[in-house]
């Protein structure tokens, strides 16, 4: 536990009580080996402090300390990243040129609620599309296009109590980054002390812009003025790779640390693949094809980035190990030979696992 150092007169009462519990002067007969009580209460005392002094030790270098002292010494150096509230527009119907106040609380089925921040007119088709913030924090308050909010505070007149999510949806929402991914920021930016426009450093700020992204690349010579092109993702193979909403944030972020160079910002499309597989009839049990397709997921992980191309071979050797899977036949886009291509705008992920 934490180093605390208590007062002197908790300190005196605490051995007091020590002493005497193990001693018990009262007993009629005592029989007990002072050296010995004395060696009991004192042997505690030093062991809590040399816990104390244990706990500190760890928290001198990155890779021991925990999440509260790892933020606490290294903050200044590599900025911690907390959870963002989602943003985006919903589409408010009512009465032409009816005022739309700011600060109406909206609620999404699950009970969700979002704010508009500013004041809007309804426009001549009876609508108007006015941007709302969810009022908690995490990547839990993003919304699809079309879901439908409900209006929980008090109705304006000209107002319909019912939105409808509209744009590219409620995005932008992101948990606060575990202590594990901070840490590996630490770890990077102690390799990569200084940052000024190198290979690999607009992705290593592209990761410290937003909690939000997971992993960054950079492709050269992108478009017709030939910028860099920083493509972001969020989440994982294993868990599921999201795409990132806030591209502007992002962009923003990179533009006050980096050098005057000409670069964009984008999510890349997700490519699914969708691998149809044959094991061994004698291996063909469920818990080897929830093998299977946990060692696809780590394969992915481990390899996949945007432009990247996997055959059906590459997934087969991946699958199999020679002892719990010893055989296996992977096909893609129907053919043992098959092979998916992306392109730097698109991200292999695995889609979904037929079985034959």
């Amino acid at each position: 536990m934490p180093f605390s150092r208590e007062p002197l007169a908790v300190l005196l009462d605490r051995a007091y009580s020590n002493y005497l519990s193990l001693f018990r002067p009262l007993e009629k007969t005592p029989r007990y080996n002072l050296l010995r009580v004395f060696a009991a209460s004192d042997a505690g005392m030093y062991h809590e402090l040399l816990g104390d002094l244990g706990f500190l030790a760890d928290q001198v270098f990155p890779d021991t300390a925990t999440g509260e002292y790892l933020r606490l010494h290294w903050s200044d150096r590599v900025p911690p990243l907390y959870a963002i509230a989602a943003e985006g527009t919903i589409r408010i119907p009512g009465v032409p040129n009816a005022a739309v106040p700011a600060g109406l609380v909206y609620a999404s089925a699950s009970g969700l609620r979002y704010f508009t921040g500013s004041a809007y007119r309804i426009g001549g088709d009876g609508t108007v599309e006015a941007t709302v913030k969810a009022e908690t924090s995490g990547s839990g308050a993003n919304l699809a296009p079309g879901e439908e909010l409900s209006l929980i505070s008090s109705v304006p007149p000209g107002i319909d109590s019912a939105a409808l999510v509209t744009g590219g949806g409620i995005t932008g929402g992101a948990d606060g980054e575990s202590d594990e991914a901070y840490l590996a920021r630490v770890l990077q930016a102690l390799r990569n002390s200084t940052r000024y426009g190198k290979p690999g450093d607009f992705a290593d700020w592209a990761a410290d812009a937003s909690p939000e992204v997971s992993r960054a690349w950079e492709f050269k010579n992108f478009g017709v003025f030939g910028a860099l092109l920083v493509q972001v993702i969020g989440g994982n193979q294993m868990d599921g790779i999201t795409q990132v909403g806030n591209l502007a944030l992002v962009a923003e972020y990179i533009s006050t640390v980096a050098p005057p160079v000409l670069f964009t910002v984008r999510t890349p499309d997700l490519l699914p693949l969708d691998p149809a597989i044959a094991l061994l009839p004698e291996e063909d049990t469920l818990s080897n094809r929830d093998l299977a397709v946990s060692r696809l997921e780590t394969y992915l992980e481990a390899t996949a980035v945007p432009g990247f191309r996997y055959t059906a071979g590459m997934l087969r050797e991946a699958i199999i190990d020679g002892v719990t899977i010893s055989g296996a036949a992977v096909k893609i886009n129907g053919s043992a030979s098959g092979e998916v291509q992306s392109t730097i705008l698109q991200l292999p992920v695995l889609g979904e696992a037929a079985w034959e």
